[in-house]
């Protein structure tokens, strides 16, 4: 199966979680021949789901989930507690802890200003452990400080937002200003939008450049991409 983490944490800038998850989530949502792999939400002490505890035995009737069909896929939002907050205010539930980014084919982190905090605190990056040599290792805007402060953009060209320039480059980062940078399993993205195409980047390596074509053009404005799939 191949497998996307998200990482977030209070104050994550909204469409930094949000257009990855959409876009990354399209191999299956456009695609649903392919078979959706669900992920559950992280278990929150004092939480209840609905009120049939088991919806199953009321019917009478056993439902059983067969195989699914194609593509093995699985995007999950992780991060340090069962619920985040947007800097917008939303309530985000993560599906799991940032230690299982390390089990993940690529790693999506997101931005936002606590990033400024995490990059230096040690605890947080000896939890959030990923690794270039295999697995695919991306950063959005300010979420490229966390990854400075692992030590992997450590002598790299990366990018990120404009006022987190400095700290990046306090880490050993050379800042390009650029909107996406990658290097082998690495890729750095400066600007919201810069995001999708990190997001068509990273399709490409997990599948192949058709299928992010079509994936990223679905969600591009008439005459820039749309047309070639509906058109």
């Amino acid at each position: 199966m191949t497998s996307i983490a998200i990482i977030a944490f209070d104050g994550v800038t909204d469409i930094d979680v949000f257009l990855h998850w959409d876009f990354l989530n399209r191999p299956l949502t456009m695609f649903p021949e392919a078979g959706a792999v669900p992920v559950e939400t992280a278990e929150v002490e004092g939480d209840s789901n609905s009120g049939d505890e088991n919806p199953e035995e009321e019917s009478g009737e056993e439902t059983e989930a067969g195989p699914a069909p194609g593509r093995d896929w699985s995007v999950s939002i992780l991060g340090t507690a069962p619920r985040h907050f947007t800097r917008a205010g939303l309530e985000l539930p993560t599906h799991g802890t940032i230690e299982s980014a390390r089990d993940m084919d690529a790693v999506v982190v997101a931005s936002g200003p606590l990033t400024r905090e995490l990059m230096n605190d040690a605890e947080y990056l000896a939890r959030l452990l990923v690794d270039p040599q295999d697995q695919y290792v991306c950063s959005q805007c300010s979420g490229s400080l966390i990854l400075a402060g692992s030590g992997i953009l450590a002598g790299l060209e990366a990018t990120t937002y404009p006022t987190a320039r400095e700290p990046l480059e306090g880490k050993g980062a050379i800042f390009v200003d650029k909107p996406l940078v990658t290097h082998e399993k690495i890729a750095t993205a400066a600007g919201c939008l810069a995001g999708v195409e990190l997001d068509r980047w990273l399709l490409t390596k997990l599948i192949d450049a058709e299928t992010a074509d079509k994936c990223i053009d679905s969600g591009q404005a008439w005459g820039r991409g749309i047309e070639s799939i509906y058109g």
